[in-house]
């Protein structure tokens, strides 16, 4: 292998073709993977595939993001690209975890495709999913903004007690109308998808900083309804236990 190969000068190049960039979680799309050989031959270990996102974490310095692996796998045995080879490899079904979280606010998740070969900058691909909310996060948000609530934010964030791993989605919304205004600050949630229900965590705000300081005193509801009028009470009956 040639010493511009090893830094990544015209080494093999790698793209994955997906049937459709717009998912729900736990969805399955079919993909291929285009494989072009650069001015040498390679050796490939493996090619990786994995569903990726961003979270924040903050820290005493200020806030920064990482990147974290939803699902990954791996495809292939080792192979050799000849250099200018043309290559197309049937990826077959990408399945989108259920933990997938909706690409809402400032939420990205993507597809990555690595070749892994030895000795040389691996070559990459990144292909950015759009990720629906699904029927169970619809009526949700919408029985939120029956009580007056609108969203201020959302985002993926460093997991404390709960989340699906390293990192929890969560959905900041204040209070501008209806019978919450002027009694709290916000609400906090983090849902995450269950086969067919939400598992979601909810913090009430009523001072600018969370009533609950423990893992304890956080409030989980299961929401296995699309009905917004019923997701409402259920969130009615918990905030007003709380004020």
């Amino acid at each position: 292998m040639g010493l511009l190969n090893r830094i990544g000068v015209g080494s093999a190049e790698v793209d994955t073709i997906l049937e459709t960039e717009t998912v729900q979680p736990g969805d399955s799309i079919s993909a291929h993977i285009e494989i072009e050989g650069g001015s040498d031959d390679q050796e490939v270990d493996e090619i990786e595939l994995a569903v990726m996102t961003r979270y924040e974490v903050e820290t005493d310095e200020g806030s920064s993001y990482s990147t974290g692996k939803i699902m990954e796998t791996t495809l292939a045995e080792e192979f050799t690209i000849t250099a200018g080879e043309e290559r197309t490899i049937d990826a077959g079904e990408i399945q989108i975890p259920e933990s997938t979280p909706p690409t809402i606010g400032k939420t990205q998740a993507w597809i990555y495709t690595g070749l892994d070969i030895d000795w040389s900058v691996d070559p990459k691909d990144k292909d950015h999913l759009e990720v629906r909310p699904g029927p169970y996060l619809d009526g949700l948000v919408e029985a939120v903004e029956n009580l007056g609530f609108s969203r201020s934010s959302v985002d993926n964030v460093k997991a404390r007690s709960f989340g699906p791993g390293t990192f929890a989605q969560e959905f900041e919304y204040k209070p501008r109308s209806g019978p919450y205004s002027g009694k709290l600050d916000e609400i906090e949630l983090f849902p995450v998808r269950q086969g067919d229900a939400l598992t979601v965590v909810v913090e009430v705000d009523e001072r600018g900083e969370s009533m609950f300081g423990s893992d304890e005193s956080q409030h989980r509801i299961t929401v296995d309804t699309t009905d917004p009028a019923a997701i409402e009470q259920q969130l009615r009956d918990l905030i007003d236990r709380q004020l």
